[in-house]
């Protein structure tokens, strides 16, 4: 592990930071053909003098997911074993994932009870919070948890907003009652 020493200075893309025979070009920076090693990001300037390395902690770096993230993610698909999501945001967080933003929950992972069709508590159009328990290869998503799971749904048939009553979710319009997988905080979620 390389031990870094924040130096304070402040940097933007272009800068001049170091020159390359007395050290390497690390993240955020990039080495010309001159022997020189300019900064490619906005940032502080990190300066590893043991390993002779130069680098840019970034101001604003992007989000990429790793596992034991919490996500928020919208269900676009739903097959009898697994629910395909595109993961909106990291919860807690505006930015845009910069990572792989296509998800999927398997049906072992939507509750710690039996369920035999995803179906059941997961639709198209559902708005989720859910854990990241895989980031590589593919992104593989759990809502099983008191705190994961359905925040936001509409009503199967009119597509209005379902409100929570007792384990059921109630459309006032169609007086519809349906079943999901929800979160604690189900309809007081805010983005």
């Amino acid at each position: 592990m390389i031990k870094l020493a924040k130096t304070g200075k402040r940097v933007l893309p272009g800068d001049e930071v170091a020159q390359a025979e007395e050290y390497m070009a690390g993240e955020g920076t990039y080495e010309d053909k001159d022997g020189k090693i300019y900064s490619s990001a906005v940032g502080e300037l990190d300066v590893d003098e043991r390993e002779k390395v130069v680098k840019i902690a970034p101001d604003n770096p992007p989000i990429v997911l790793i596992e034991g993230d919490t996500v928020i993610a919208d269900v676009t698909d739903v097959k009898p074993a697994m629910a395909i999501c595109i993961i909106v945001s990291q919860d807690g967080n505006r930015r845009e994932v910069s990572s792989e933003t296509l998800a999927a929950v398997h049906v072992s992972k939507i509750t710690s009870s039996y369920v035999e069709d995803v179906g059941d508590l997961l639709r198209p159009g559902d708005l989720i919070r859910a854990k990241v328990i895989q980031a590589l290869p593919s992104v593989q998503l759990t809502t099983s948890g008191p705190h994961l799971g359905v925040i936001r749904a509409l009503c199967s048939s009119c597509r209005k907003p379902l409100e929570r009553k007792g384990d059921k979710l109630y459309c006032k319009r169609c007086e519809r009652t349906e079943t999901r997988k929800t979160s604690d905080d189900y309809r007081d979620f805010e983005m």
